[in-house]
């Protein structure tokens, strides 16, 4: 068993119990103590859980989000394959809708690599602002700025989606539960963030395995109103087991350090 496969097993192990001790980790996983406060000690450095003696407990859900900033350096190489495993899902001469996230501004710096000719609609100045110059047609929405993102929400950028059908949207979440779906920390996102889901044929969410079986604030979509959720290699077994037995599909992608390439599971 790899690191990345030993980390994806203590955060199943921790989503589970809420804490783990490094000794029964290190029984488990077939490895000694040292190799296990390693992979703490790697896993707390990206956020995903609190460090103690002995062990290690899971990291409290704010309802609030964090700076756009702090996200932005956070499970960088996770976000990075999942902006790759979304880049798959793009053509040339696609619409394409992109929220404001870290994620998706990750995904826009890979569009721009890849492709020529796309109509992009967002309500994200970093990401128009990653993308001009370039030769795509791009529409920012208007609406209220969010200091601490850069994104544009509320009744005006709801009137801007709603005169628009896009190919494909591409969001993010601040959390994603099996019992209340996908949710954000801010009711007036929420809203402009559905607005985004109803003006497009078909719907991704990009999230990493740290926004999985969490709930925030409000709720944007039900699982079922997503086409398709893309995570990372982290995400807890338990949590897509029964992501996939309740009929709703998703994607894992590998980061080129765990794997080379993309690898994709499918559930329907």
């Amino acid at each position: 068993m790899n690191a990345p496969e030993r980390r994806a097993r203590i955060l199943e192990r921790l989503a589970q119990a809420g804490a783990v001790r490094t000794e029964d980790l290190a029984r488990e996983l077939g490895v000694s103590e040292v190799t296990v406060r390693k992979d703490l000690a790697a896993l707390a450095a990206e956020g995903l859980l609190h460090r103690v003696h002995g062990g290690a407990v899971s990291r409290p859900r704010a309802l609030f989000n964090p700076s756009f900033e702090e996200k932005r350096h956070h499970r960088v190489e996770a976000k990075r394959a999942i902006a790759e495993e979304a880049l798959a899902r793009v053509e040339e001469n696609d619409a394409i809708i992109l929220d404001a996230g870290t994620t998706t501004l990750a995904l826009a710096g890979l569009l721009k690599q890849a492709f020529k000719r796309l109509f992009v609609l967002t309500n994200s100045v970093p990401i128009a602002l990653e993308l001009a110059g370039t030769s795509f047609e791009l529409v920012l929405t208007g609406g209220t700025v969010r200091h601490h993102s850069g994104a544009l929400i509320g009744p005006v950028a709801v009137a801007t989606l709603e005169a628009f059908q896009a190919d494909k949207a591409f969001l993010g979440a601040t959390g994603v539960s099996l019992e209340k779906g996908y949710t954000t920390p801010n009711p007036t996102e929420a809203q402009t963030k559905a607005a985004m889901l109803r003006a497009a044929r078909t719907r991704y969410v990009l999230a990493d395995a740290s926004k999985l079986g969490h709930a925030t604030l409000a709720r944007f979509a039900k699982l079922e109103e997503v086409d398709e959720l893309i995570t990372d290699a982290g995400a807890p077994a338990s949590f897509l087991e029964e992501f996939g037995r309740q009929g709703f599909a998703y994607a894992v992608a590998r980061s080129r350090r765990a794997k080379s390439g993309a690898q994709r599971e499918v559930k329907v």
